[in-house]
């Protein structure tokens, strides 16, 4: 028979073994795994925990999103930032976990490393339709996580801020950006105002090695920020292979024919530290001398540090690439101090500072 002694060393020592074991595993209660069912923004109902601790995006476009919201919910990124780009971001995110990206072209991320972060839901931000309901589907199936569909449409950020905000329980930082956001865009569109198909500025967004592959009509890197600003993009390849999608190459030829009034630039990584350098090789080839766009010195690189002003990805950083596009498209109509408008979209949406070095070198060729 045990002793009294005994017996208080064994129920001391369960409950050192109890503790040890909690320590090492995650901690529920019962309010954390109660669910309820929600309807995503493409109309999908999708069970999903009543607390959401952590996110996973399924792709940049909702990731840089949450981490301007609530980047203590981000449970990782899809690639790794270069070290210019970290140097903007809060110290204690910059070494979140690279888990990939699904996108349209097929790619897919490492579903085992994701697990291992223990995300409570996957956002895919994609189009509202049968595709994107197709994606979300297909994702949920892959890692069985609840997947929500968003919208990546520009012109409902302040929608889909409200949204997230209820779903991460952060409704009032959520309430402050959809305004702001709303507000910006607003002032955009009302100086604008409409502007008919003839006197729509030609735009043409100049990618790859060089310079000649692009984004075209029906992008979702650039149309609805086309149709927010009145732009013709000049790369209509309806009917053809790589419509909407991917980087399709055009020729010399026929950008010179289309004669874009403006080339926007979107330069690559080359590496963690270096980028590349499309500005330069446009200005300087002999090729490109007889478009308007390079005439008249209207070729700008796309600012992108630490995420893309413009559509790489199209994620709220074109709330304020809409401000500096329109600003260069329409210098009669959009009157703003873009420097000043930067630092105040980046102090409340980054969290950042941004410094007036640091402004001259993201707008050293895009002013």
């Amino acid at each position: 028979m045990l002793t009294l002694q005994k017996r208080v060393a064994l129920c001391l020592l369960a409950f050192v073994l109890a503790l040890s074991m909690t320590g090492c595993s995650h901690h529920y209660t019962a309010q954390d795994t109660a669910t309820h069912v929600v309807t995503d923004m493409g109309g999908r109902r999708v069970r999903i925990p009543k607390t959401i601790r952590k996110v996973f995006c399924s792709n940049p476009i909702g990731t840089v999103d949450v981490y301007t919201l609530a980047p203590k919910k981000l449970a990782g990124w899809n690639f790794r930032l270069t070290s210019e780009d970290l140097q903007y971001i809060s110290t204690k995110y910059r070494n979140l976990p690279a888990l990939g990206v699904w996108m349209g072209t097929g790619a897919t991320p490492n579903i085992e490393e994701i697990t291992k972060v223990h995300p409570d839901v996957i956002l895919c931000f994609w189009s509202i339709d049968e595709n994107g309901r197709q994606m979300a589907d297909q994702i949920q199936k892959q890692t069985h996580l609840p997947v929500l569909l968003m919208d990546y449409n520009i012109d409902l950020v302040d929608k889909v801020y409200r949204y997230l905000g209820d779903l991460l329980g952060v409704s009032k930082r959520a309430e402050t950006l959809a305004q702001d956001s709303r507000s910006r865009l607003d002032k955009i569109t009302a100086a604008i105002g409409d502007v008919p198909e003839a006197q729509q500025p030609k735009i043409f967004v100049s990618e790859g090695v060089g310079g000649l592959q692009t984004d075209p009509v029906g992008s979702l890197h650039i149309q609805d920020v086309a149709d927010l600003l009145h732009l013709n993009n000049v790369v209509n390849l309806t009917g053809a292979a790589g419509q909407g999608m991917g980087m399709p190459t055009v020729s010399i030829e026929q950008l010179m024919n289309w004669d874009p009034h403006f080339i926007f630039v979107n330069e690559y990584n080359l590496n963690s530290t270096e980028k590349s350098d499309i500005y330069s090789r446009i200005l300087q080839n002999t090729q490109w001398s007889g478009i308007t766009a390079v005439r008249d010195k209207k070729v700008y690189d796309i600012p992108q540090t630490p995420f893309s002003w413009f559509g790489k990805p199209p994620s709220v950083m074109r709330v304020l690439g809409s401000a500096w596009a329109s600003s260069l498209l329409f210098p009669d109509k959009v009157k703003l101090d873009i420097r000043q408008e930067a630092k105040d979209f980046y102090k409340l949406y980054l969290n950042y500072n941004l410094t007036d070095a640091q402004l001259d070198a993201m707008l050293a060729h895009a002013e």
